[in-house]
């Protein structure tokens, strides 16, 4: 299993409305880069538990993967999306609230070994952590965005 986290503080934003980015499915693939579309599957808002499809482009050898999993959710605190196929993993969004603002973590877990096999164990370590890291800071950089285009819009209106 490797696993990659990193963390931000974004200024001026509450946990609600970082919250309110992180849970909008149609705003998932303008945040994450490699999430080209999502699907939402069924959702009950009383257990805080969806079914979700995401459509992740791995480029070159393997293209376009479809990954099916469980979110979960703790209103304005954590948002978790587990998938189980083609791959295990697990994404961890935390959000605290700070001065000014919000706190926000993210931790991606990702397990190669049932898409590869054995030769998941030739993969470089390193070079697959690093390419999570900028995938997860360029996500960290999206949900500020986001979050700060929505209260922008809602204060104009």
């Amino acid at each position: 299993m490797i696993k990659v986290g990193r963390r931000c503080h974004i200024e001026g934003v509450t946990p609600e409305q970082v919250f309110a980015t992180l849970s909008d499915p149609a705003l998932i693939s303008q945040i994450l880069p490699r999430v080209q579309k999502t699907e939402l599957l069924n959702r009950d808002d009383v257990a805080r538990r969806a079914r979700l499809v995401t459509y992740m482009s791995m480029g070159g050898l393997f293209g376009t993967i479809r990954c099916e999993g469980d979110l979960t959710w703790q209103d304005n605190r954590e948002i978790v999306f587990t998938v189980r196929t083609p791959l295990p993993v697990e994404t961890r969004w935390v959000l605290s609230q700070a001065v000014n603002g919000t706190d926000l973590q993210v931790i991606m877990g990702i397990d190669l070994a049932p898409l590869l096999g054995m030769m998941a164990s030739f993969v470089p370590e390193k070079t697959v952590a690093d390419m999570l890291g900028a995938d997860l800071e360029t996500a960290l950089r999206g949900v500020a965005r986001q979050a700060r285009q929505t209260l922008t819009a809602r204060a104009a209106a």
